[in-house]
């Protein structure tokens, strides 16, 4: 993961877990606090805020002395949550550019016959 400093760097973690997660390189054990600190030389302030997040969020479980991990279903509804957000943002992003669903959907028809 490459850290870019014009964001906030936990925001980072967050959606480098959930992604880790959806794509099943994460399905038990989360990284510890320490250990993705010193991977991504980071704070590990940063990373327990991180992991705060994500627990508030639902999609991971931790207990003092024992590790954070996956909460058992959160991986497959995280994956459909994150796919519907990125299309929410795209088709947000082209109607505030005055394009209307009819033209946002011959747009993407246009994209699936390329491929």
């Amino acid at each position: 993961m490459k850290i870019d400093k014009s964001k906030p760097i936990w925001r980072q973690i967050v959606r480098e877990i959930k992604e880790r997660i959806s794509r099943g390189e994460i399905e038990h054990d989360v990284p510890t606090v320490r250990a993705l600190a010193e991977e991504l030389s980071v704070n590990p302030n940063t990373v327990a805020r991180a992991y705060r997040e994500l627990e508030r969020e639902g999609i991971v479980e931790s207990w003092v002395g024992r590790g954070t991990w996956v909460k058992q279903k959160s991986s497959s509804k995280l994956k459909e949550k994150m796919i519907n957000d990125v299309v929410d943002e795209f088709v947000g992003s082209l109607v505030s550019m005055g394009l209307s669903k009819k033209e946002i959907k011959k747009l993407v028809r246009q994209i699936d016959d390329r491929n």
